[in-house]
């Protein structure tokens, strides 16, 4: 399989699919406010509305949010700091039980230290299996984020309330053997498990992968996973942060991810109509967040699908 990018970026307005039946909510952060929880919303994937006037959804929260819906319909997502379970069957009103710090140190043992923001926890519930898989990034230096040795491990459970022992999510071979990893999320798609995530390495390391956003396959949730892909994003800018949702009506996929070392900063959107590409960037309406600075207003975060009642209920408390 291939996942090339095409270098083309198409401006023009493709007429994209509308959801009337619900639509999608994205939950970010900003460049003034790293950490901290905005939203937006839309019908198409597209084109974005801010909401809550742009201001922070619920202070309380700091983390990169990845919001899945679990086993019971509510969604959930993890906060960093303090270090919790976020639940919520709205998407408005959350709850937050606190998270035992060893489901992440018990690594430690194994030669791998999450440092800052706990390694951008991300989570997916696996329908099949009735797991929860929360997945970061940890690298071998116990004091700071050593980014060359970033690796991607992973827990399962069922309830939130026991853990398997951490486990290095990939192992791949060849050139991929050594690679650095952060910002990996699994998302399943047709019986085939995803793992879209960005090769931290270098581009003096690997200049044809090296800070990119690829993607390798599995017929099981914890692998083995092939070695990644070919990149989807350019490998002349760097990108980090991958979201990846369905494109409205099955019409295909959207993969955004983030440009953060140089102009334009801030997220880009590239679709295709097969998960084997080839991926095309396009031009799309982001959320108009004014955070003081030439970014974009979304910085890493997440997109969710939400049904009709949910994404009125988005509307009703945060479009005033």
């Amino acid at each position: 399989m291939s996942w090339a990018c095409s270098d083309d970026v198409e401006t023009g307005r493709e007429e994209i699919p509308v959801e009337t039946d619900g639509g999608y909510l994205f939950a970010h952060m900003t460049n003034a406010n790293y950490g901290k929880l905005y939203y937006a919303a839309s019908r198409d994937g597209v084109n974005w509305e801010t909401l809550n006037k742009g201001r922070i959804i619920n202070s309380a929260y700091i983390g990169h949010p990845d919001i899945c819906q679990g086993h019971d319909g509510a969604f959930y997502m993890i906060a960093v700091n303090p270090l919790a379970l976020w639940r919520s069957e709205d998407l408005v009103t959350w709850t937050s039980t606190p998270l035992d710090e060893m489901i992440f140190n018990r690594s430690n043992a194994q030669g791998f230290y999450t440092t800052y923001y706990w390694g951008a926890p991300k989570m997916f519930y696996d329908k099949d299996s009735g797991q929860y898989i929360i997945s970061w990034h940890a690298c071998n230096d116990p004091d700071k984020d050593d980014w060359d040795s970033m690796r991607t491990l992973y827990v399962l459970t069922k309830d939130f309330e026991t853990y398997t022992e951490p486990q290095k999510l990939f192992n791949f071979t060849g050139t991929d053997e050594n690679m650095a990893i952060i910002d990996a999320i699994i998302r399943k798609v047709n019986g085939v498990y995803y793992a879209i995530l960005k090769d931290e390495r270098d581009p003096a390391v690997a200049p044809e992968t090296g800070k990119t956003v690829r993607i390798a396959t599995s017929s099981n949730l914890t692998g083995p996973y092939t070695n990644p892909g070919a990149p989807v994003t350019p490998n002349d800018m760097m990108r980090e942060a991958p979201i990846f949702i369905e494109r409205p009506n099955h019409s295909g996929w959207f993969i955004y991810a983030e440009s953060y070392a140089a102009k334009p900063y801030g997220y880009h959107l590239f679709q295709s109509t097969s998960m084997d590409g080839p991926w095309k960037e396009r031009t799309f309406s982001g959320p108009n967040v004014k955070d003081g600075t030439d970014r974009p207003g979304a910085r890493h975060g997440c997109i969710v699908k939400v049904n009709e009642t949910v994404y009125q209920a988005l509307l009703k408390a945060y479009k005033k």
